[in-house]
């Protein structure tokens, strides 16, 4: 993660108009635990590119109100695919995970063996909403998905 943090600084220096290098270098930086860096970098992706918004951030109990919430209005058919799975919030994806080839940036992943357990990771849904609106709604996109 380090050696892409450099890289992604350095795509930013080189061309410091190009909002995706900024996108990316705010997702790295949410990685190597500098979440005001990463901040600030997906600010400047906002600023170059509407369609990246700044990030709506909510602390992790507020997030799982919104969770909880967003379940209840599941259609009945989404409810009865869930109904069975625990539904685990983490910050973001592990490591590990992601070296086993489960994208960085997932908005969930699902283990269904040994137990049925969804998970959604809060950074990277926040990253893609520009609002909480906006974070309720793919909230509820990702769990009717799922």
């Amino acid at each position: 993660m380090h050696d892409a943090l450099e890289v992604a600084q350095a795509a930013c220096e080189r061309q410091p108009k190009d909002a995706e290098a900024w996108w990316l270098l705010g997702c790295i930086s949410r990685y190597t635990a500098m979440p005001a860096a990463s901040d600030d970098a997906f600010r400047r992706a906002s600023q170059l590119s509407r369609k990246r918004p700044a990030p709506a951030r909510v602390d992790p109990k507020h997030f799982r109100v919104l969770v909880d919430s967003a379940v209840g209005h599941l259609s009945k058919d989404a409810r009865r695919r869930l109904e069975l799975a625990q539904i685990r919030v983490d910050q973001l994806p592990a490591l590990d995970a992601v070296r086993a080839g489960l994208s960085p940036d997932a908005a969930s992943a699902r283990q269904r063996q040994p137990e049925d357990v969804l998970t959604l990771f809060q950074v990277n849904l926040e990253n893609r909403s520009g609002t909480e609106a906006d974070l309720v709604r793919l909230v509820g996109r990702t769990l009717a998905r799922a």
